[in-house]
């Protein structure tokens, strides 16, 4: 760096970077009446959506023929992940993380861990060791909480309660790709907050804050060894942060910005961020109102 300030990241356009343009190949309606599409995961054999009435759905992806209709939330589900080909993840403002193997599905006999005095859950993920679920909260009154679990337990017990590092809704949480003891938490409250898990002490566990000084819609982790972090708000702005410190490597501002309708090329939202360990580029998916 030079005087403090961060080099310039190259930035390449391609607007058309799907060839040939998309078709529509099958169609699949979820319900009738208004309901609407919340989330989509997928495994070999599913492809599974998650949607406004609290349901479930899990279509053949060759057919998009229906195969199973879940329905293991009373509200709003925040949340799906499909982990492997076995076990099916979901996380819904009814305050419960429901965590399911596919085998299991047609018994309708879930696991379920309510988080405690029902606090809304609006993101959760599993370590790479697959041992430990890490789930965010709403604010409830003072509170927005990350609770613990143990993945490999038939109990609710929760292992742990983080209560002091979020002041706001808890949008995003993420394990490092393959550190099992590394998390960090994107929040409303601006701050992107790393952890140590070795001995489960908030305090101590602490490694770092980065304040992006803006609600955080998504954040994950980029590099070769994982060693960046992409954030991107509820304002459409992009920012890329060291994982090791707090430092900005930059701010790109809002992406709208780089909107240039002559080479055909409109961004009016992010969608999310993809990296490319083989050309070592992250690319940003984006969608317009066209």
């Amino acid at each position: 760096m030079n005087d403090g300030v961060p080099p310039q990241i190259p930035i390449t356009y391609e607007p058309r970077l799907i060839q040939p343009p998309l078709a529509l190949k099958q169609a699949s309606a979820f319900s009738h009446g208004d309901i609407y599409i919340y989330d989509l995961a997928a495994n070999s054999s599913n492809l599974i959506v998650s949607a406004s009435n609290h349901e479930i759905k899990l279509y053949n992806p060759a057919t998009l023929a229906i195969k199973n209709i879940l329905k293991f939330h009373e509200a709003n589900i925040t949340q799906i992940k499909a982990h492997g080909d076995h076990i099916l993840m979901s996380s819904s403002e009814d305050g419960d993380l429901v965590m399911q193997k596919m085998s299991e599905l047609a018994t309708k006999t879930e696991r379920r861990k309510p988080a405690p005095s029902k606090h809304p859950l609006l993101s959760f993920d599993i370590n790479s060791s697959e041992h430990l679920l890490a789930a965010g909260t709403e604010l409830i009154r003072e509170d927005a909480n990350i609770h613990f679990f143990d993945s490999r337990g038939d109990t609710s017990t929760i292992l742990k309660t983080y209560a002091e590092s979020h002041s706001d809704d808890i949008t995003n949480v993420k394990f490092h790709p393959t550190n099992p003891a590394r998390l960090m938490t994107g929040s409303v409250d601006g701050l992107i907050c790393q952890f140590d898990l070795s001995d489960m002490d908030e305090d101590e566990g602490l490694l770092v804050v980065s304040n992006t000084g803006t609600s955080i819609n998504k954040i994950g982790y980029f590099g070769p060894s994982a060693e960046y972090i992409y954030c991107l708000s509820h304002i459409e702005t992009l920012s890329l942060w060291n994982s090791d410190d707090a430092d900005a490597v930059q701010q790109f501002g809002d992406i709208r910005g780089v909107s240039n309708p002559a080479l055909g090329l409109t961004l009016d939202y992010a969608i999310s961020c993809q990296y490319e360990p083989e050309s070592g580029r992250l690319y940003l998916i984006s969608g317009s109102n066209e």
